[in-house]
């Protein structure tokens, strides 16, 4: 079965949650009293707050995006010098034998320019292989056993690298689904908090009941228009 991956249920940004949650911590800690018959409890505030704090620690998908680029970037650098070695060692081969004989095309390495990273993977492979297996008959235009090496040095460190992006995608995945969820407890904890906080102050001051309104718009600081009086 396929993994579900959780969907945001809060109406604005993760940052824009977070501060909304900080904002009412005053609010809470003047009201804990009158909350408590509303179901408020100050175990409940803790318990908020505290979730709150850790939702702010946890690292942003900004953070997880650049580290995953940062290993595309090296996963790019080794295929770069993979490629290249294979293409020296092919370059001696060619030498002796063009690129559409069948001397040159049992090494397995034709087309690296275009392949994908399997194929790059086993051209690598293949080209050491057949390099080592033919290497007397390819000493007299320089293919030597350092060429070799370093295909399959760099084939090893392409490997590597591929594993190290998978696991680091897989992280990120990880950890940008674990903050989704986060946020959608937050936010379901705010939302059963500013309704018990708007249900105490609707009847008596507007002001601090508009306190407890989930996604309260910012003031522009512009005032409207005056109307014209009829003429």
């Amino acid at each position: 079965m396929l993994h579900q991956r959780p969907v945001a249920n809060y109406p604005f940004s993760q940052a824009a949650l977070w501060q909304r949650c900080l904002d009412l911590f005053p609010s809470l800690d003047r009201d804990a009293t009158r909350l408590l018959p509303l179901g408020v409890t100050a175990a409940r505030i803790a318990k908020f707050k505290a979730d709150t704090d850790l939702f702010g620690q946890m690292d942003p998908d900004t953070v997880l995006v650049q580290e995953g680029a940062v290993a595309t970037d090296q996963k790019t650098a080794e295929h770069d010098a993979l490629e290249t070695s294979i293409q020296r060692v092919m370059a001696h081969v060619g030498l002796q034998d063009g690129p559409r004989t069948a001397g040159y095309k049992r090494f397995g390495a034709t087309n690296v320019n275009n392949a994908t990273e399997a194929e790059l993977h086993l051209a690598g492979v293949m080209v050491v292989k057949q390099g080592r297996k033919y290497l007397t008959d390819y000493a007299g235009v320089g293919l030597t056993k350092e060429l070799l090496d370093a295909v399959e040095t760099a084939n090893d460190k392409f490997v590597d690298e591929l594993t190290t992006g998978k696991e680091t995608n897989n992280n990120r995945l990880a950890a940008t689904d674990a903050r989704i969820v986060a946020a959608n407890a937050l936010f379901a904890e705010l939302t059963g908090i500013c309704g018990a906080g708007n249900t105490l102050w609707r009847f008596e001051d507007q002001t601090k009941a508009d306190e407890y309104v989930v996604d309260r718009a910012p003031a522009t600081g512009t005032a409207p228009p005056t109307p014209k009086p009829a003429a």
